[in-house]
């Protein structure tokens, strides 16, 4: 197999040696890992790595995160093995098995334009409750936010084609938060993930891991939840721009003599138009920052505004049929499709060329 495998390490054990060597015994001809920073103690580790010659070390001179030391690695498999069919990342903590990185290899050759990631179990009592709870969280919101679910948003063991090492590269993020930014930039730009069932390897609890359950976990969400809570504040000042513009136009009708049935129309399309235009330019800029075409995006946009609308009064008039208040009936469904409309728009509306 012509991939290559990545560890990026962070003063590891020196098992490490060995699991390096178990790798190679199974086929690996080239493996490259990440010195991140791990001091003059942990010298004697990597300089056992340098003698393997299946082994290439790389160096940072302080520690820099795992997102860096990644990008570190990537960059130098980019440039010097451009044959490989592409790269197998593995951590350095023993949570993930020789034979599973083999099985993620072959899956990588197998169909090479997808991104394979190794899913662990995560039912209660297999894995710590720190790292359940986290997982878990992660996965919910990285599902409500983008529209999939992904059972293990944190694994380390992933398989990427060659093709997308310069995407990956300019992922944005040092530390553990880049992992999740690369899940995010791969489902946004449409690219196949696919999941591969692992081992569930925690080692004395996994107290070797340099995972910070909380710091780490709020640092994650806050990177799948950015998009989300700035569409959140746009749609508020586009609310509130309405609502404004709607007074004043009706303030303004009313003193040039227009009947009260006129303003009401008049004013509320008019401060509609303009609130659609500017809750669509910040969404394109500012939300998801999106480089499609503006005429494209605006003509789906303006689409899908008259779709929730259709939606929102069917789905009201449905629901008080069978006995739901009409209040709760309209919260419920203007809710869902609040929802449904962020995913739309990450998606479909204001979605990133290749």
């Amino acid at each position: 197999m012509n991939v290559t495998i990545l560890i990026p390490s962070y003063e590891p054990e020196m098992r490490l040696v060995g699991y390096v060597d178990d790798l190679a015994s199974r086929g690996f001809e080239r493996i490259v890992v990440v010195d991140d920073g791990s001091g003059e103690s942990y010298r004697e580790i990597f300089d056992r790595l340098r003698e393997r010659p299946f082994c290439t070390v790389l160096h940072h001179d302080v520690n820099k995160g795992k997102g860096a030391a990644l990008k570190t690695g990537y960059a130098y498999i980019h440039e010097h093995q451009s044959d490989a069919v592409g790269v197998v990342t593995a951590d350095a903590d023993g949570q993930h098995s020789p034979d599973d990185c083999v099985r993620m290899a072959e899956a990588l050759v197998k169909d090479r334009d997808s991104v394979i990631i190794g899913t662990r179990d995560f039912s209660l009592g297999k894995v710590p409750f720190r790292s359940w709870i986290g997982n878990r969280w992660s996965s919910f919101t990285f599902a409500l936010v983008l529209g999939r679910w992904l059972p293990d948003t944190q694994t380390g063991l992933r398989a990427f084609p060659m093709s997308l090492l310069p995407l990956q590269m300019s992922v944005q993020g040092d530390r553990y938060e880049y992992e999740m930014g690369v899940l995010m930039t791969m489902v946004r730009k449409g690219i196949s993930l696919k999941t591969l069932p692992i081992r569930t390897i925690y080692e004395n609890g996994n107290s070797c891991s340099h995972f910070n359950p909380l710091k780490d976990t709020i640092r994650i969400n806050r990177l799948v939840l950015a998009d989300f809570i700035r569409f959140a504040g746009v749609s508020i000042a586009s609310f509130l721009l309405d609502q404004s513009l709607a007074w004043g136009f009706a303030v303004a009708l009313r003193a040039l003599g227009v009947t009260t049935t006129g303003v009401i129309w008049a004013s509320g399309f008019a401060a509609r138009l303009l609130s659609s235009v500017f809750n669509f330019s910040l969404n394109r800029s500012f939300v998801f920052r999106s480089d499609c075409g503006i005429g494209a995006s605006a003509w789906r946009y303006s689409l899908l505004c008259v779709i929730v609308i259709v939606l929102s009064n069917a789905g009201v008039t449905a629901l008080s049929f069978v006995g739901v208040p009409r209040g709760l009936a309209k919260f419920v469904c203007d809710v869902l499709l609040y929802f449904a409309g962020y995913r739309i728009q990450s998606r479909f509306i204001f979605k990133h060329s290749q």
